[in-house]
């Protein structure tokens, strides 16, 4: 059965909230098809003016010109018969039309200048404004290369009055700043764009184009953060929009005239694919030259090997080019369109273009794309040396001594000479093995830790060494409980307690106790029934009684540092503070820096627990002070990560920038990075650089999410869409607020679906209040928002509404109804636009009622108080369960 003309007006809303591209023009063209074939001529009609701007914003802008003549044919038969706002938009798909037969040199140069006769006369006759005729002249005239008639029409297109066929605020005079830039008047684009950047741009082309022609006048004269954080806010615009190709364009330039050679590349490979379907040979002739001018720089700063990837299209194969072939490929591909279009123009103008663009030279050797720097150099270990070929017993006595000492860099060149040997003697295999398997610890490899540790228990069983066996069976011990395997980690670790008489040595006995001591806490913290306090308390009496009588600082550092692990299990927490301040009397008394940067770290973890931030800052400014590069780069990192969250606690986020870039420098764990670059984005907000805060933040999110975080990720993402929020980016915000509200539908998380719906809405209702729909007085159409909304048929605010009522919201009418009155109905209120979650994920006939439900219960906390409940913001304070990695200490 054929659809209805309801039917088909419902569809036609519907494909009117869809972005443009393939989906939105496939969409159209089939409500079109079935308009005509119904013999609905007036739907038709609109459908036909739909596509015209569909395929303008779209991929296809090719197609805009048989629909376009035929609605203006069918208009001029009969203006009566449509309704006033018929003839703006005719008006306005002029333009359009006139630009497009310029983007395509197919179009022959007469039929352009006719299209646009024909313009001029129109908007004569309907008694408007020539100011938009004025700009497409000096469009059309600039392309053909007659300068002086360019300059002529640009003064009378900036004298004549604006009506509502001019382009909007943002677009009309950035057109204007891209004819100043290309003539190098950069003086005069910038004090045209300034008035308007101060203002709200409410384009959907804005303000990535203005931004985009702003970069190049910044650059030449010198204004280095405002080019920078140009080129950094419109390309996160611009990146998923291929329709802006000749746009990107720019970036490519920018790059290039900056030498931003890496990140020039980075796009130019993430963008090429877009060449192969340019929206217009335009377009593709200057992403093309710009593309060369930075192969170019790039070649001449000697890196013309760097391999670019190219994906396959049509019969040509995905292969790697070298940026030297690629840029006398991309070279020739603009040379060759310029040349089209030049046959066509009669005029060399174009091939003169795209030479000037290529002979460029770069304004400045680097520019920096992000002003933060870190607070001094991230010292890296000096480079290894191999040391003299030992004796494999004097290596082995040396590795011994340098582990006792907790001398970990000292440790490295040895062990590879270590790794050669492989003695016959048990005793020394064992003893081999026993530092290897350290060491394998040191670096990560548990499994292989372990086996050597059993290796080494075998071996020294076999030889009848009691002494070294009862050692090296206490680490393994040690090894499983770390691993979580309590009850053989506790039951080795008793059976080397039971053998302490065979142990001599002080240190090894201290150690075999603690040990047991730091198994048992695992045990209690893991509710353990058969292990209470009382047993550590007495152990850590002995442990205590023997390393007094050793008058070893370090032994009694390590003892003082295990009773502050053993008073937090407690929750004796003063007590656990004085434990740790005797441990780290002890460690600077011995001087072992390793144990002063933990234990410095663990004691301004404990402050900061208690709410004294400033001692946190003393001791975690006390342990960067001994961090040598000999110290693991992973502890320097969690060192600057815990400055950086401290300094951000006292409002100094400025200082915690620099910290927390150290420590993503430095981390050699990628499940922290993340939380890592959260706490920067939150850092980078506070301090105003909005762009750095979410290009970290949308790295946090990727990391969380490559790492199976996906709760952590969609915290990390409601600051996100603040950040869209602040750089005026509703469409992005929207996003990001969609796809958390489809990550809790999916999870059932109610609560938090239900504070993300209200969320959504209060945004909406900003963002519907800040552009709120008026009457017109002259027939025409109010500017369409960038954003898809509803009509809520209801005076009561979004966030006023039960969900179910939002639900009952959810038929769309267009933005004037199909009738296009000039005045609407007084029930009409600003749009509200609902998210997906209530149109069309699978979850749709359980949203609504849960989200009811949820925004009941809920309703008497914060939910509108912008703080999610769900997500842990990454500033809250120092957690007080340490990371591992900072507050557990080695077992020697």
């Amino acid at each position: 059965m054929a659809p209805s003309e309801d039917d088909l007006r419902t569809l036609l809303t519907q494909a009117g909230e869809l972005p443009e591209g393939d989906g939105k023009d496939a969409a159209l063209e089939q409500i079109l098809r079935h308009a005509e074939a119904g013999g609905h001529s007036m739907l038709a009609f609109e459908t036909r003016l739909d596509l015209v701007s569909a395929y303008a914003g779209g991929m296809q802008p090719s197609k805009l010109f048989v629909p376009f003549a035929r609605c203006l044919a069918d208009y001029d038969r009969n203006p009566a018969e449509y309704p006033e706002w018929a003839a703006w938009r005719l008006r306005w798909f002029f333009k359009f039309a006139v630009q497009g037969m310029v983007n395509f040199p197919e179009v022959s140069k007469d039929r352009a200048l006719a299209a646009l006769d024909q313009m001029e006369r129109r908007y004569k006759s309907e008694g408007q404004s020539p100011n938009a005729v004025y700009a497409h002249r000096h469009r059309v005239t600039l392309h053909l290369g007659d300068l002086t008639a360019a300059e002529d029409w640009y003064g009378r297109w900036c004298t004549s009055p604006r009506d509502h066929n001019s382009d909007c605020e943002g677009c009309d005079p950035s057109q204007k700043v891209a004819y100043l830039a290309e003539l190098g008047r950069d003086g005069e684009a910038i004090e045209v764009a300034t008035p308007v950047l101060a203002g709200e741009l409410t384009c959907r082309e804005q303000p990535q184009t203005i931004l985009s022609e702003l970069m190049l006048p910044y650059l030449r004269t010198g204004q280095w953060e405002q080019a920078r954080n140009a080129h950094r806010r419109a390309y996160r615009i611009l990146r998923n929009r291929p329709q802006d190709l000749a746009t990107m364009a720019r970036h490519l330039e920018f790059c290039a005239l900056s030498g931003n050679h890496a990140r020039g590349l980075e796009i130019l490979e993430r963008h090429l694919p877009w060449l192969d379907r340019a929206p217009n040979p335009l377009a593709a002739m200057q992403f093309a030259g710009s593309a060369a001018l930075l192969l170019r720089t790039v070649a001449e700063a000697g890196h013309a090997d760097a391999m670019i990837r190219r994906p396959g299209h049509a019969d040509r194969p995905a292969t790697e080019l070298t940026a030297g072939a690629l840029l006398e490929e991309m070279r020739g591909h603009a040379l060759a369109i310029a040349a089209r279009f030049d046959q066509r123009n009669g005029t060399d103008r174009q091939t003169a273009s795209v030479c000037e663009l290529l002979d460029q030279k770069p304004v400045v050797d680097q520019l920096p794309l992000s002003i933060s720097v870190r607070p001094g150099p991230v010292l890296d270990p000096p480079a290894a040396t191999d040391p003299p070929e030992l004796p494999v017993l004097e290596l082995v006595e040396r590795l011994e001594s340098a582990q006792g000492a907790k001398a970990l860099a000292a440790m490295g060149p040895l062990m590879r000479q270590l790794e050669e040997h492989d003695p016959a003697d048990p005793v020394l295999a064992g003893r081999i093995a026993a530092l290897l398997s350290f060491h394998a610890a040191s670096g990560g490899e548990d499994e292989r830790s372990e086996s050597l540790l059993r290796r080494a228990v075998e071996l020294f069983t076999a030889a009848g060494e009691s002494e070294r066996r009862t050692v090296a069976v206490s680490r393994l011990g040690a090894k499983l409980c770390g691993s979580g395997d309590l009850s053989e980690g506790l039951a080795l670790l008793r059976a080397a307690y039971a053998d302490l008489d065979l142990v001599a040595p002080i240190n090894d006995r201290v150690w075999v106790v603690l040990r047991l001591i730091s198994g048992l806490g695992d045990a209690v913290g893991n509710g353990h029934d058969a292990v209470t306090l009382d047993e550590i308390a007495v152990l850590l009496e002995q442990s205590e009684e023997i390393a007094a009588a050793s008058e070893d600082p370090v032994l009694i550092g390590d003892i003082a540092y295990e009773h502050m692990d053993f008073e937090e299990l407690r929750h004796r927490h003063e007590e656990a503070l004085d434990a740790g301040a005797r441990a780290l009397a002890a460690y600077r008394a011995s001087g072992p820096p390793l144990m002063v940067v933990l234990c410095a770290c663990r004691m301004a973890e404990a402050n900061a627990d208690r709410g004294d931030h400033d001692a946190g800052l003393a001791l975690v400014g006390e342990a960067l002070a001994v961090a040598s590069p000999e110290i693991p780069a992973g502890l320097r990192a969690r060192a600057h990560r815990l400055r950086g969250q401290l300094l951000r606690q006292v409002d100094r986020d400025a200082e915690a920038v620099g910290e927390l870039l150290s420590a993503i420098a430095l981390s050699d764990d990628p499940h922290e990075v993340p939380s890592m670059k959260w706490s920067l984005a939150e850092a980078y907000r506070a301090t105003g650089q909005l762009v750095d805060a979410a290009d970290a933040a949308e790295e946090a999110i990727a990391g969380c999410e490559a790492h199976g975080h996906l709760a952590a990720a969609h915290g990390c993402r409601f600051l996100l869409a603040d950040l869209h929020r602040a750089l005026r980016e509703p469409e992005a915000a929207l996003a990001i607020y969609d796809e958390i509200i489809e990550f809790h539908s999916g999870a059932d998380d109610h609560a938090a679906l239900g504070y993300t719906l209200a969320l959504t809405a209060d945004f909406l209702d900003a963002l519907a209040a800040a552009t709120p729909w008026r009457p017109s007085t002259t027939g025409e159409p109010p500017r369409r928002p960038s954003w898809p909304r509803i009509h809520c048929a209801c005076p009561t605010p979004a966030t006023a509404l039960p969900c179910p009522y939002i639900g009952a919201a959810r038929t769309p009418t267009r933005w004037p109804p199909s009738t296009r009155p000039s005045k609407p109905s007084p029930p009409w209120q600003p749009p509200t636009r609902i998210p997906k979650c209530c149109t069309g994920i699978p979850h749709v006939s359980n949203t609504v009622p849960h989200a009811s439900c949820a925004v009941r219960a809920v309703s008497t906390r914060r939910w509108r108080d912008r703080q999610p409940p769900p997500p842990t913001s990454a500033r809250s304070a120092t957690p007080r369960t340490r990371p591992a990695s900072i507050s557990a200490k080695p077992a020697y």
